[in-house]
């Protein structure tokens, strides 16, 4: 790009909204790790990388690649980008001129004042994801490591705002802010009154927060479950979207009544979750004892694995119980049963395919062949399977070759599931018929057992 071309900018058209309408998650491209705060809970710090800013050639290979997958919107993160004044103001209009409609900036904003905003609009740019950490100037410039970060902060915040670009404050919840969290609404409400969405991170037990320390950072779920009900109450009046993104926290931690506001919830409602290059830590989660029998599951991932470590899973219960049909009724806005025990016929794969619920049970006593590919793409999250298992001791007989049969599918569905994340993971219950003779009940459970299947039982 010649210097006369940059020179002249990229004026974006007032007609267009200022970001993309939607929750579901975006790539990063990380301009460079250095940074000029020190947050403690870091989980990206500068640290940890040999090479912390990469080559132009190289950011400029991977902005192609978001041009090439049609994305629409190019966030730009670091460490913190600001740092690279020219390089960021290139970024952003290389985007724009190959036609990304919404550039994100991520942000600490300390460094922007009324220029830098002029320069970053006349770029390109559409939106802003910054991290006012509190709303209490010695709780902020302590979360940032940095003195006098909170007045700075507020000065590049009023700056974008002014010249158009939408902010999005994100608030990474720490212990010592975790009861402030309603309070830090209301003081957005009044003193940022443009400011309409809040993305409510709390902090993860990753990089410097997972390394000396990093224990008395991880706030208390259950503290933080009485207290966002009361921060979306205040978000609503004050007209505020308020959102829980990947980095945020499990549905029962206060978010059950808005799973719409809910990064995982609302792609997992969509069809699954997007491949989002940049961001760190995925997999990282995991879904403890209480989410074991929750109907929920497959919205929400769990809490971060050492959350379950040092907190023991305070404050996570499951809202509504899975429930297999032979144990009664489940709540039916939670999970539907498709009942095919008379045999699968097309009817039962079509509803299986139209179930909306988190859990979608399919019911049966058999499986024929190629049954465990179609279930795996069916949208099932849960199989019910009645199995007879008589015979099942005796190779040869016809009871053998049958059960065997379902019993294959079985064993073919568990390896299509093995390594999924727990949201994706389509569980297997079994349940073998008391009356069956005792040798071949005794194998049926053996198997069972030995395969994994989730949860087993006999009657």
């Amino acid at each position: 790009m010649s210097r006369e071309r940059a020179g002249f900018g990229y004026a974006p058209c007032m007609s267009e909204p200022a970001v993309e309408e939607t929750h579901r998650t975006k790539g990063l491209l990380r301009l460079t790790m250095a940074c000029n705060e020190r947050c403690p809970f870091c989980n990206v710090p500068v640290e940890d990388y040999a090479r912390p800013t990469p080559s132009w050639e190289s950011v400029a290979e991977e902005l192609q690649s978001f041009v090439d997958s049609g994305s629409r919107t190019l966030t730009i993160s670091g460490g913190e980008p600001t740092l690279l004044r020219k390089r960021l103001l290139r970024l952003i209009q290389a985007a724009r001129e190959r036609g990304i409609p919404f550039v994100e900036l991520q942000t600490n904003a300390v460094l922007i004042d009324g220029d830098y905003a002029d320069a970053l609009v006349g770029a390109g740019l559409t939106s802003a994801f910054v991290s006012l950490l509190s709303d209490r100037a010695e709780l902020h410039d302590h979360l940032a490591g940095l003195d006098g970060a909170f007045s700075r902060c507020l000065r590049g915040i009023d700056a974008l705002l002014a010249r158009g670009v939408h902010v999005t404050l994100n608030p990474v919840t720490a212990r010592v802010t975790q009861e402030r969290v309603a309070d830090y609404v209301r003081f957005v409400a009044r003193r940022l009154p443009g400011v309409r969405s809040i993305s409510l991170s709390a902090v993860q037990p990753h990089g410097r927060a997972g390394r000396g320390g990093g224990d008395e950072l991880l706030p208390d779920y259950a503290v933080l479950a009485a207290v966002i009900p009361e921060a979306r109450a205040v978000a609503e009046a004050a007209q505020i979207e308020l959102l829980n993104p990947y980095c945020g926290l499990p549905l029962c931690v206060g978010w059950l009544a808005d799973p719409e506001r809910s990064v995982e919830a609302v792609e997992a409602a969509a069809g699954g979750w997007q491949v989002t290059p940049g961001v760190e830590n995925t997999g990282d989660k995991e879904q403890g004892p209480p989410c074991q029998r929750c109907a929920l599951r497959t919205r929400c991932g769990g809490a971060w694995r050492a959350y379950w470590r040092v907190r023991g899973g305070a404050g996570l219960a499951a809202p509504a119980t899975s429930v297999p049909p032979w144990e009664g009724a489940g709540d039916p806005a939670a999970q539907v049963v498709v009942d095919a025990r008379a045999g699968m016929v097309p009817a039962h794969w079509a509803a299986l395919r139209a179930a909306r619920t988190p859990t979608v049970w399919l019911d049966t006593t058999q499986l024929g062949r190629g049954d465990a590919l179609r279930l795996a793409r069916s949208g099932c999250t849960d199989l019910a399977l009645r199995v007879d298992p008589t015979g099942l001791s005796r190779p040869g007989s016809p009871g053998f070759v049958n059960t065997g049969r379902t019993l294959q599918q079985v064993r073919r569905l568990l390896a299509l599931s093995a390594g999924a994340q727990p949201q994706r993971r389509l569980r297997v219950w079994l349940r073998v018929r008391e009356d069956a003779p005792p040798a071949d009940r005794a194998a049926a459970i053996e198997w069972a057992r030995a395969q994994g299947v989730d949860d087993l039982s006999v009657g």
